[in-house]
């Protein structure tokens, strides 16, 4: 099997809401049903999932879902440039979502947005 991410499921509060924020950004719904919404993001698919579903999900394969307000991980978009990571994050914002204003540390010049239900995004340009 080769080393690859097809697929990030993340469990949203309200579909719509959620559906508003990521196309905010620009992104383009590829598949989307009453409980849930499918997005191709040049391979790799985000797919946003109404909470209690994706609880049912995590209970099938005995786990238990994060309650919203926790991190169990970030994910993280490379950008092409600085203007880039500004450009994104601005988006985020103006879709309703909360951002931190962007560092550089050590040639890396990064910030985070999270979105409607929590989850947390980095947005990095490495210039080294």
């Amino acid at each position: 099997m080769p080393a690859a991410i097809s697929c990030v499921t993340l469990p949203v509060d309200d579909l719509q809401k959620s559906l508003g924020f990521y196309k905010g950004l620009g992104l383009s719904v590829e598949e989307q049903d009453d409980d849930h919404a499918a997005f191709n993001l040049d391979g790799v698919y985000l797919v946003l999932i109404n909470r209690g579903d994706f609880g049912d999900y995590a209970e099938s394969v005995g786990q238990r879902a994060a309650g919203k307000g926790t991190m169990s991980a970030i994910l993280s978009y490379f950008a092409e440039s600085r203007g880039e990571v500004d450009q994104v994050l601005a988006k985020a914002k103006g879709a309703g979502g909360s951002t931190t204003a962007p560092e550089d540390d050590e040639g890396v010049y990064s910030g985070y947005f999270t979105d409607p239900d929590g989850h947390t995004w980095e947005v990095l340009h490495d210039a080294g």
